[in-house]
């Protein structure tokens, strides 16, 4: 389950970049899933990556009306929506809502899931007047109120490593003068990262250089995503990527969200040039 969450926003962002360039299916609208449910019909194979993002976005879409959170079902095998408890309605599960538009083709199997669950909120509505669902956020995509955005760690965090830069550039930096908090900037970091940590999963072993290089990529990145720093408490441990190192969120619905170090992670892991710089890109 927590591989499905973490993939929630990388899924729905592959969705919308390599689908609706446009933009327009960002809503989560009926018409945005009329629309998707007409590409899902039109396409004689779909692939495994589109039937996934689609089963991802109609998840969400039943979620922001129903309330309620994503689960395993173990039967299935398959990630399901649980609608908000208090409309005591069965599991949903939009993989199976994908394969039944494919082979029922009327176009309206998602429109009919979503007016199904919108008629059971104003059912509980009638009955309990100012009830609202309550949806449990989804990584990535929702605001936590849990998140600590303004956290004593955070805080000081941020403060040390915006005052420490001159001495870790003097430390870490072949050419410090370049470090200028440009695009250009990123191919510097990229370099040395490469030259001090072997891959990947040595990131964490250098930890002022790792803190060091994070801070500084996610300065780059901050003002031209328009994101603010955030951070959940914890220990880091693989099973979410937002637990206990600091990230940059835009805090709006469908907002990107990015963490520094698992980006220069990227960057160990692919030795091609420049890619940060393509990460750059692509979040802002």
């Amino acid at each position: 389950m927590e591989d499905w969450l973490e993939g929630m926003q990388p899924r729905l962002a592959g969705l919308v970049d390599f689908e609706w360039p446009d933009g327009s299916l960002t809503d989560r609208s009926p018409a945005s899933l009329a629309r998707l449910e007409a590409e899902l019909v039109a396409r004689i194979e779909p692939g495994a990556d589109f039937m996934e993002r689609v089963a991802g976005y109609l998840g969400e879409a039943l979620l922001s009306v129903a309330g309620g959170r994503w689960a395993w079902d173990e039967r299935r095998g398959l990630p399901v929506v649980l609608p908000d408890p208090e409309l005591g309605l069965p599991a949903v599960c939009p993989a199976e809502l994908v394969e039944r538009a494919r082979q029922q083709r009327d176009g309206d199997e998602f429109g009919r899931s979503l007016r199904e669950l919108e008629r059971a909120v104003a059912e509980k509505q009638t009955a309990a007047p100012g009830w609202t669902p309550v949806k449990e956020p989804t990584p990535g995509l929702d605001q936590d109120p849990t998140a600590t955005f303004d956290s004593p760690y955070l805080d000081a965090w941020l403060a040390k490593h915006a005052a420490g830069l001159p001495a870790w550039l003097a430390t870490y930096a072949e050419r410090p003068g370049l470090w200028d908090f440009s695009q250009a900037s990123l191919d510097e970091l990229e370099a040395e990262a490469r030259r001090r940590v072997s891959g990947p999963d040595e990131l964490a072993a250098h930890p002022e250089f790792a803190d060091g290089a994070s801070w500084y990529l996610g300065e780059v990145l901050r003002p031209v995503m328009r994101a603010q720093w955030c951070y959940h408490p914890g220990e880091p441990d693989g099973d979410n990527m937002f637990v206990g190192r600091p990230f940059l969120d835009q805090l709006i619905p469908d907002g990107t969200v990015a963490v520094p170090f698992l980006l220069i992670q990227v960057a160990l892991a692919d030795r091609a040039p420049g890619v940060l710089r393509r990460a750059y890109d692509r979040l802002t």
